[in-house]
Protein backbone atom coordinates (compact mmCIF):
# COMPACT_ATOMS: atom_id res chain seq x y z
CA UNK A 1 0.00 0.00 0.00
CA UNK A 2 3.16 2.34 0.68
CA UNK A 3 4.76 1.87 -2.27
CA UNK A 4 1.50 1.93 -4.77
CA UNK A 5 1.26 5.37 -2.41
CA UNK A 6 4.57 6.57 -3.34
CA UNK A 7 4.62 5.61 -7.07
CA UNK A 8 1.29 7.91 -6.96
CA UNK A 9 2.79 10.84 -5.32
CA UNK A 10 6.09 10.54 -7.95
CA UNK A 11 3.76 9.66 -10.71
CA UNK A 12 1.57 13.67 -9.84
CA UNK A 13 5.49 15.27 -9.59
CA UNK A 14 6.08 13.94 -12.92
CA UNK A 15 3.15 14.97 -14.40
CA UNK A 16 3.46 18.74 -12.77
CA UNK A 17 6.97 18.76 -14.17
CA UNK A 18 5.67 18.06 -17.84
CA UNK A 19 2.71 20.72 -17.56
CA UNK A 20 5.01 23.12 -17.05
CA UNK A 21 8.12 22.08 -19.42
CA UNK A 22 4.69 22.51 -22.43
CA UNK A 23 3.72 25.94 -20.62
CA UNK A 24 7.28 27.46 -20.84
CA UNK A 25 7.67 25.78 -24.33
CA UNK A 26 4.26 27.23 -25.90
CA UNK A 27 2.95 23.53 -25.72
CA UNK A 28 -0.41 25.05 -24.17
CA UNK A 29 -1.50 28.47 -23.86
CA UNK A 30 0.13 30.87 -21.25
CA UNK A 31 -1.65 33.35 -19.45
CA UNK A 32 -1.44 36.94 -21.40
CA UNK A 33 0.87 39.49 -20.74
CA UNK A 34 -0.10 42.61 -18.13
CA UNK A 35 -0.76 45.37 -21.04
CA UNK A 36 1.42 47.49 -18.60
CA UNK A 37 5.08 45.14 -18.56
CA UNK A 38 8.06 46.78 -17.82
CA UNK A 39 10.11 49.02 -20.44
CA UNK A 40 13.36 50.78 -19.71
CA UNK A 41 13.55 54.44 -18.94
CA UNK A 42 14.41 56.33 -22.14
CA UNK A 43 17.20 59.25 -21.71
CA UNK A 44 15.30 62.37 -20.20
CA UNK A 45 16.95 65.61 -19.13
CA UNK A 46 15.99 67.23 -16.15
CA UNK A 47 15.06 70.83 -15.81
CA UNK A 48 12.91 71.60 -13.25
CA UNK A 49 10.38 74.67 -13.13
CA UNK A 50 10.58 76.19 -9.64
CA UNK A 51 7.89 74.83 -7.32
CA UNK A 52 8.72 76.00 -3.76
CA UNK A 53 6.32 76.30 -0.99
CA UNK A 54 4.24 79.25 -2.75
CA UNK A 55 3.96 77.22 -5.80
CA UNK A 56 3.09 73.49 -3.16
CA UNK A 57 0.72 76.20 -1.81
CA UNK A 58 -0.95 77.49 -4.65
CA UNK A 59 -1.78 74.00 -5.68
CA UNK A 60 -3.06 72.45 -2.90
CA UNK A 61 -5.44 75.30 -2.91
CA UNK A 62 -6.43 74.75 -6.60
CA UNK A 63 -6.41 70.71 -5.83
CA UNK A 64 -8.92 71.29 -3.17
CA UNK A 65 -10.99 73.54 -4.78
CA UNK A 66 -11.08 71.43 -8.01
CA UNK A 67 -10.74 68.02 -6.62
CA UNK A 68 -11.50 68.23 -2.85
CA UNK A 69 -8.18 67.08 -2.18
CA UNK A 70 -5.24 69.67 -0.66
CA UNK A 71 -2.31 68.83 -1.17
CA UNK A 72 -0.29 68.97 -3.86
CA UNK A 73 1.66 65.52 -4.46
CA UNK A 74 0.71 63.16 -7.03
CA UNK A 75 0.75 59.75 -6.31
CA UNK A 76 -0.32 56.62 -8.23
CA UNK A 77 -1.41 58.56 -11.61
CA UNK A 78 -3.67 56.27 -13.03
CA UNK A 79 -3.75 58.65 -16.91
CA UNK A 80 -1.32 60.02 -19.34
CA UNK A 81 -2.03 63.16 -20.96
CA UNK A 82 -0.67 64.21 -24.45
CA UNK A 83 -0.47 67.85 -25.28
CA UNK A 84 1.38 69.83 -27.85
CA UNK A 85 3.29 73.18 -27.41
CA UNK A 86 1.26 75.57 -29.92
CA UNK A 87 5.01 77.24 -30.45
CA UNK A 88 8.04 75.97 -32.25
CA UNK A 89 10.31 75.72 -29.39
CA UNK A 90 10.64 74.04 -26.27
CA UNK A 91 12.20 76.94 -24.09
CA UNK A 92 8.84 78.80 -24.83
CA UNK A 93 6.60 76.24 -23.12
CA UNK A 94 9.44 76.04 -20.46
CA UNK A 95 9.05 79.54 -19.42
CA UNK A 96 5.55 79.64 -19.42
CA UNK A 97 5.66 76.48 -16.77
CA UNK A 98 8.37 78.36 -15.35
CA UNK A 99 6.43 81.99 -14.85
CA UNK A 100 3.61 80.71 -12.70
CA UNK A 101 1.39 82.76 -13.67
CA UNK A 102 -2.35 82.97 -13.03
CA UNK A 103 -4.45 80.88 -15.46
CA UNK A 104 -8.52 80.69 -16.25
CA UNK A 105 -10.28 77.73 -15.34
CA UNK A 106 -13.69 78.74 -16.28
CA UNK A 107 -14.57 82.03 -18.10
CA UNK A 108 -13.37 85.02 -15.46
CA UNK A 109 -11.76 82.83 -13.14
CA UNK A 110 -8.08 82.97 -13.21
CA UNK A 111 -6.19 81.03 -10.58
CA UNK A 112 -2.51 80.05 -9.55
CA UNK A 113 -0.91 77.85 -9.93
CA UNK A 114 0.77 78.76 -13.24
CA UNK A 115 -0.07 76.37 -16.11
CA UNK A 116 2.70 72.96 -16.31
CA UNK A 117 3.22 69.68 -17.53
CA UNK A 118 5.66 66.47 -16.67
CA UNK A 119 7.72 66.56 -20.07
CA UNK A 120 8.03 68.08 -22.99
CA UNK A 121 9.24 66.28 -25.79
CA UNK A 122 11.34 68.00 -28.65
CA UNK A 123 11.59 67.48 -32.55
CA UNK A 124 14.83 66.04 -32.39
CA UNK A 125 13.25 63.32 -29.44
CA UNK A 126 14.74 65.26 -26.29
CA UNK A 127 13.13 64.14 -23.49
CA UNK A 128 12.69 67.23 -21.04
CA UNK A 129 11.78 66.23 -17.48
CA UNK A 130 9.99 69.77 -15.88
CA UNK A 131 8.66 68.36 -12.90
CA UNK A 132 8.60 65.60 -10.69
CA UNK A 133 6.51 62.58 -10.53
CA UNK A 134 5.70 63.04 -7.32
CA UNK A 135 3.89 66.41 -7.90
CA UNK A 136 0.98 68.03 -9.74
CA UNK A 137 1.27 70.12 -12.46
CA UNK A 138 -2.39 71.76 -14.33
CA UNK A 139 -2.43 71.31 -17.53
CA UNK A 140 -5.67 69.43 -17.72
CA UNK A 141 -8.65 70.48 -16.24
CA UNK A 142 -10.74 67.24 -14.28
CA UNK A 143 -7.41 64.92 -14.44
CA UNK A 144 -4.41 66.94 -12.90
CA UNK A 145 -5.21 64.93 -9.95
CA UNK A 146 -3.90 62.01 -11.42
CA UNK A 147 -2.61 62.21 -14.42
CA UNK A 148 0.88 62.89 -15.89
CA UNK A 149 1.18 65.91 -18.85
CA UNK A 150 3.52 65.28 -21.37
CA UNK A 151 4.04 68.54 -24.17
CA UNK A 152 5.30 68.18 -27.53
CA UNK A 153 6.85 70.57 -29.62
CA UNK A 154 4.70 71.58 -32.60
CA UNK A 155 3.31 74.95 -33.77
CA UNK A 156 0.33 75.12 -35.25
CA UNK A 157 0.28 78.10 -38.32
CA UNK A 158 -2.69 80.13 -38.72
CA UNK A 159 -5.80 77.86 -40.45
CA UNK A 160 -4.61 74.97 -39.40
CA UNK A 161 -6.19 72.66 -36.74
CA UNK A 162 -5.30 70.50 -33.78
CA UNK A 163 -6.18 67.12 -36.11
CA UNK A 164 -3.24 68.96 -38.45
CA UNK A 165 -0.93 68.95 -35.43
CA UNK A 166 -1.01 66.02 -34.51
CA UNK A 167 -0.77 64.45 -38.00
CA UNK A 168 2.69 66.62 -38.12
CA UNK A 169 3.96 64.83 -34.53
CA UNK A 170 2.71 61.08 -35.78
CA UNK A 171 5.15 61.29 -39.22
CA UNK A 172 8.21 62.78 -36.62
CA UNK A 173 10.07 59.79 -36.16
CA UNK A 174 12.83 61.05 -33.63
CA UNK A 175 9.90 62.99 -32.17
CA UNK A 176 7.31 60.20 -32.17
CA UNK A 177 9.58 57.35 -30.92
CA UNK A 178 10.55 59.20 -27.89
CA UNK A 179 6.70 59.91 -26.78
CA UNK A 180 5.80 56.40 -27.20
CA UNK A 181 9.34 55.02 -25.61
CA UNK A 182 8.23 57.81 -22.78
CA UNK A 183 4.99 56.82 -22.49
CA UNK A 184 5.86 53.02 -22.59
CA UNK A 185 8.21 53.63 -19.19
CA UNK A 186 5.34 55.60 -17.35
CA UNK A 187 2.73 52.75 -18.35
CA UNK A 188 5.57 50.27 -17.11
CA UNK A 189 6.49 51.92 -14.01
CA UNK A 190 2.99 53.48 -12.69
CA UNK A 191 0.23 50.02 -14.37
CA UNK A 192 -1.25 52.64 -16.76
CA UNK A 193 -3.47 51.19 -18.67
CA UNK A 194 -3.53 51.97 -22.72
CA UNK A 195 -6.71 52.79 -22.56
CA UNK A 196 -6.07 55.62 -19.88
CA UNK A 197 -3.36 57.15 -22.74
CA UNK A 198 -5.63 59.73 -23.96
CA UNK A 199 -5.71 63.09 -25.50
CA UNK A 200 -5.99 66.88 -24.12
CA UNK A 201 -9.15 67.54 -26.46
CA UNK A 202 -10.49 63.81 -25.23
CA UNK A 203 -9.99 64.75 -21.45
CA UNK A 204 -13.69 65.49 -20.40
CA UNK A 205 -14.45 61.75 -21.41
CA UNK A 206 -12.11 60.17 -19.31
CA UNK A 207 -13.48 57.92 -16.23
CA UNK A 208 -11.06 59.41 -14.27
CA UNK A 209 -12.68 63.17 -14.74
CA UNK A 210 -13.71 64.88 -12.03
CA UNK A 211 -14.05 69.00 -11.52
CA UNK A 212 -16.43 69.93 -8.24
CA UNK A 213 -16.18 73.70 -9.82
CA UNK A 214 -17.80 72.38 -13.24
CA UNK A 215 -14.83 73.22 -15.23
CA UNK A 216 -14.50 71.41 -18.34
CA UNK A 217 -11.70 71.83 -20.76
CA UNK A 218 -12.26 73.50 -24.35
CA UNK A 219 -9.37 72.85 -26.27
CA UNK A 220 -8.62 70.42 -29.85
CA UNK A 221 -4.87 68.95 -28.94
CA UNK A 222 -4.67 65.53 -29.57
CA UNK A 223 -8.31 64.28 -31.16
CA UNK A 224 -9.62 61.32 -30.74
CA UNK A 225 -8.39 59.48 -34.08
CA UNK A 226 -4.97 60.71 -33.64
CA UNK A 227 -5.09 59.48 -30.03
CA UNK A 228 -6.21 56.43 -31.35
CA UNK A 229 -3.40 55.91 -34.09
CA UNK A 230 -1.06 56.55 -31.29
CA UNK A 231 -2.74 53.98 -28.88
CA UNK A 232 -2.26 51.55 -31.79
CA UNK A 233 1.55 51.89 -31.38
CA UNK A 234 2.17 51.48 -28.17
Amino acid sequence: MVRLTRIAFFAAVALAICAAVLLSAGGVPAPARAATASAPRPPITQKYVPFGAKRKAETAVYNKRHYHENTFALTNPKVVVLHFTAGAQWQSAWNTFAADSKYMSTPGLWEYPGVSAHFIVCKDGTIIQCLPLSLRGRHAIGLNWTAIGIEIVQEVPSGNTGHWADQQILHRTKQIDAVLRLVRYLQGRFHIKTGNVTGHAMANSSPYFKDYTGAKNATGDWVKQDVRAFRARL
